[in-house]
């Protein structure tokens, strides 16, 4: 596959780079490094995200050039980067147009096999690894890229992130080497830590207090659930990007087999974020039943409607 990539980017000059919806670490460390290798190729690139990024990125080399919106007419080549399934994206029906005017699609991706799969051109997925940017690290490596220092970082971050700052039991050996390599190359991990793990704004930890104000275990599953409404994020002044990392949080609990957050967003939707640290548990399953997905153990998904509070807890309307 990395013979095909090559082929790609010998033949072709202009890329469109898309990563995910409420994109986190791994999708953007993945779009930066990618980013810089073409531009050193003398390639013409562009990174789109649908929807705001993270405050907490804005330490990161080139963050500012990730935009909103594109025309495809501008490009040759698509690369998704860490989507998981087409819906992620936020442009399903453009991507499925390139699709039909044959333009090359790349997959790069550790999600399990979806939508996208088949829809690719190429696919450079691997679910066995820790996260988006371990497979663009060994990409790298195959093609004997010297890795710059903000390249490093970008790599560094997205491991960072999709490991639980190394805690989660995807840190394999092979995650620790390549974090040394990327270290040794000039990543800046105390800035990734203090900046994406350490940075908590006021409004922030108000918000996790009423989500662990609102915390109950449903029944004796083991399953620790908290569920927080449209107008308790308005009431602190949060925003979205405030929830990130909050059903890590509460998986926690000593009692969690599994952890799931559900929020209202601003713009009329729910949507739920599910964790678990246990081997026997599958939170994709239950995500995909509502038509999300994601890993074995971290997943999601997002519904049309809103919260409404009964005598007997909370339902969709």
């Amino acid at each position: 596959m990395y013979e095909d990539f090559s082929k790609i980017v010998e033949g072709k000059s202009k890329f469109l780079l898309i990563g995910h919806e409420q994109p986190d670490g791994d999708a953007i460390g993945a779009l930066l490094a990618l980013y810089e290798f073409l531009k050193e190729k003398g390639k013409k690139v562009s990174m789109v995200v649908s929807g705001d990024i993270p405050e907490i990125f804005s330490f990161l080399t080139n963050i500012e050039k990730i935009k909103g919106d594109f025309l495809f007419g501008d490009f040759d080549v698509i690369v998704l980067l860490d989507n998981g399934d087409l819906k992620r994206t936020g442009y399903i029906s453009r991507i499925l147009k390139a699709k039909a005017s044959e333009l090359p699609v790349i997959n790069i991706d550790h999600h399990p096999r979806n939508d996208i799969w088949k829809n690719a051109t190429i696919n450079m997925a691997d679910p066995s690894a820790s996260s988006t940017c371990e497979i663009i690290y060994d990409l790298f490596s195959h093609l004997k890229y010297p890795l710059s220092a903000n390249v490093a970082t970008s790599l560094l971050l997205g491991i960072y992130g999709d490991t639980g700052g190394f805690q989660h039991q995807n840190t394999s050996k092979k995650v620790m080497i390549i974090a040394s390599e990327l270290l040794k190359a000039g990543a800046k991990l105390k800035k990734i830590s203090s900046s994406v793990m350490q940075s908590r704004s006021v409004k922030m930890l108000k918000l996790w207090g009423i989500a662990i104000n609102n915390i109950f275990e449903y029944g004796s599953s083991g399953l620790i659930v908290s569920i927080i409404s449209k107008e308790e994020i308005e009431k602190v002044g949060a925003t979205e990007d405030d929830i990130s990392g909050l059903v890590n949080l509460l998986n926690t609990a000593s009692e969690s087999k599994a952890s799931l957050l559900i929020y209202e967003t601003l713009d009329g939707k729910i949507r739920g974020s599910l964790r678990t640290d246990r081997n026997d548990v599958d939170v994709s399953s239950f995500a995909k039943i509502l038509g999300g997905g994601g890993h074995k153990k971290a997943s999601g998904f997002s519904l049309s409607g809103e919260l409404q509070k009964t005598n007997s807890g909370w339902q969709i309307k």
